[in-house]
């Protein structure tokens, strides 16, 4: 939390006491969101409006400190059940020290059907001194009762050229600079390891889908479909990412978003129809962020199988 990120949204949102009962943040990366519903928690939560986010309850609610703050995160693919009924119970008692309480759900659309359902009433009525904030970079896919107790505001990214300088500050190389912008979506803080892992298993998707569509071979396509059940929802936001490139790129559109990549995305271009490749992107896109709400593994096999199936006949 700083003073450059509290007043970005408090300007255009009004002032912190005048937010409404259930916010529902919504922008390009999930470390984005985080920063600034924290910030806008220490603003609701700051006794004297401090401006600058730097009293004693500010820095206590950057540091997740504040006893009048709860915060529900996933654990692993989900946020479970009991903690949103921690949540429940945290909305419904008395502040401590600060005028009102506030919870933050990150990541919400990752909440099931149930853990979705029980917050349903105190997003409607949260009552005079209690604020909810969520965060989500998928909107579409959380539930719709949800999205419509909410009011919806989105954080736009700090522009490119300030990014790009806080990466190479930390030490990053400018050539580097495509993938970090991508992979700043997912985390904030990431360092040289996280930087290879996001290569590394965009290099298995890709040498995955042109073994499959380009050279015939359903095992690489169907295996593809098992790895992607087992990792986080963002391998998916890869996959969909990917398609929808590779559909740029047949369609002409320059550069691509993974454009270090841009070789193998032609190739996965010349295989199938753009159109094919557009279904295939927002079907990606649309996975079930969890076994509880879907099966992950014949989700993907049937994107994947389909995709195969609409192969252009050279493409073998």
């Amino acid at each position: 939390m700083t003073g450059a990120t509290r007043p970005t949204l408090a300007s255009r949102l009004g002032a912190a006491r005048g937010l409404p009962g259930a916010l529902l943040l919504t922008g390009p990366g999930e470390a984005v969101l985080a920063r600034e519903a924290a910030a806008l928690a220490a603003a609701l939560l700051c006794p004297g409006g401090d401006p600058d986010g730097r009293c004693a309850s500010c820095r206590r609610a950057a540091a997740g400190l504040h006893p009048d703050l709860f915060v529900v995160a996933p654990e692993g693919v989900q946020i479970r059940i009991d903690r949103v009924r921690e949540a429940l119970a945290f909305a419904a008692g008395r502040p401590y020290e600060a005028p009102r309480r506030v919870a933050i759900v990150a990541r919400a659309e990752l909440l099931g059907a149930e853990s979705g359902n029980a917050l349903l009433k105190s997003l409607e009525e949260p009552g005079s001194r209690m604020h909810w904030i969520l965060t989500t970079t998928r909107p579409e896919s959380l539930l719709p009762t949800i999205r419509s107790r909410c009011a919806i505001a989105r954080v736009p990214p700090l522009p490119e050229a300030e990014r790009l300088a806080g990466w190479r500050a930390r030490g990053f190389a400018d050539e580097d600079a495509p993938d970090l912008l991508l992979l700043e979506r997912e985390r904030e803080e990431a360092g040289p390891e996280d930087l290879q892992s996001f290569r590394q298993w965009r290099t298995a998707i890709l040498e995955a889908l042109e073994s499959g569509l380009r050279g015939g071979k359903i095992a690489a396509l169907v295996f593809l479909a098992e790895a992607l059940s087992r990792e986080e929802p963002t391998a998916a936001h890869r996959l969909a990412e990917l398609l929808a490139d590779a559909a740029a790129v047949q369609a002409g559109v320059d550069p691509p978003r993974h454009r270090s990549v841009a070789g193998s995305l032609q190739r996965i271009a010349h295989a199938v129809p753009r159109a094919a490749l557009d279904r295939a992107a927002l079907r990606a896109a649309d996975a079930p962020p969890d076994s509880r709400r879907g099966n992950r593994r014949l989700h993907f096999e049937s994107v994947l199988l389909e995709l195969y199936l609409a192969r252009l006949p050279a493409a073998g």
